[in-house]
């Protein structure tokens, strides 16, 4: 498993005008509580780009001069633990690539294109209105075989907002995960369900699609078959098909769930 890391949103943090550390304040501390959040759901996150480091706007304000008073004491301490490592050296992760690119109206954003290579979101101060959106649409730019540049529109997670954390829960939960570091235990009916090794409690499984093994529709617990997360794309006939397949295979999937807890691939069920 890599280093579960969220990407600093670098073109976010200028305003359309300067901006006093006051009027800052409250986008700051709605991005801090997102990201926050985002580390509860999953422990370990770090945020790579040198959170406490930035400069906002053209001022230049810090967190120094925003987050100034014993009031923010729980936002610094926040601000050292999502920055207390990174899977990047300081300055590599911003070393643009010359085979691809990210533009964002107009522009080119490395901590997108970074976020984009490792299944990722982005951290961003939405100072702008552009930086509301869940999600943000991009163009990706990539050089073929060929030497010809093909674009494609994408879509990358975006965090701004506290409300931005549980519309991603699921998303954020399986950022860092290896997917060579599963196994696929069962495939048919419409779906095909997969466990991660040393996957964290309560025991469970994922469902995926089966043109899409790489997104999870659903998690359900082994012992109980409850559902833990849903995306929108997973349709109620499947969930039924689950539901029905796992409930006389229990005992099996707990011991497919011991077996991936060892990095151990278990034998697919039938």
């Amino acid at each position: 498993m890599r280093t579960p890391a969220i990407f600093l949103n670098e073109l976010s943090l200028t305003a359309d005008r300067e901006l006093g550390s006051e009027e800052l304040l409250p986008y700051v501390l709605a991005t801090l509580e997102a990201a926050r959040e985002a580390k509860r759901l999953r422990p370990g996150l770090v945020v790579v780009g040198g959170l406490v480091g930035v400069v906002f706007g053209n001022g230049p304000h810090t967190f120094a001069s925003v987050l100034c008073g014993a009031d923010y004491r729980e936002e610094w301490r926040s601000l050292r633990e999502l920055d207390q490592s990174s899977p990047y050296d300081p300055h590599d992760w911003t070393t643009p690539s010359g085979l691809e690119e990210v533009r964002f109206q107009g522009s080119s954003g490395i901590g997108m294109l970074r976020a984009l290579e490792n299944r990722s979101a982005v951290l961003s101060f939405a100072f702008r209105q552009i930086w509301d959106p869940p999600k943000l649409r991009a163009t990706r730019l990539k050089l073929d075989e060929l030497g010809a540049v093909v674009p494609k529109e994408v879509e990358i997670p975006n965090l701004a907002k506290p409300e931005h954390t549980p519309i991603h829960e699921e998303f954020i939960q399986e950022i860092g995960i290896d997917l060579s570091q599963s196994s696929i235990i069962y495939e048919g009916h419409g779906f095909v369900l997969r466990m991660y090794f040393n996957d964290h409690n309560p025991p469970h499984f994922h469902v995926m699609a089966q043109n899409n093994t790489s997104e999870t529709l659903a998690r359900f617990r082994i012992d109980n078959l409850d559902q833990l997360t849903q995306s929108a794309s997973l349709r109620s006939s499947v969930r039924r098909s689950v539901i029905e397949w796992a409930d006389g295979r229990r005992e099996a999937l707990m011991g497919c769930w011991r077996q991936c807890r060892e990095h151990r691939h278990p034998a697919r069920l039938e």
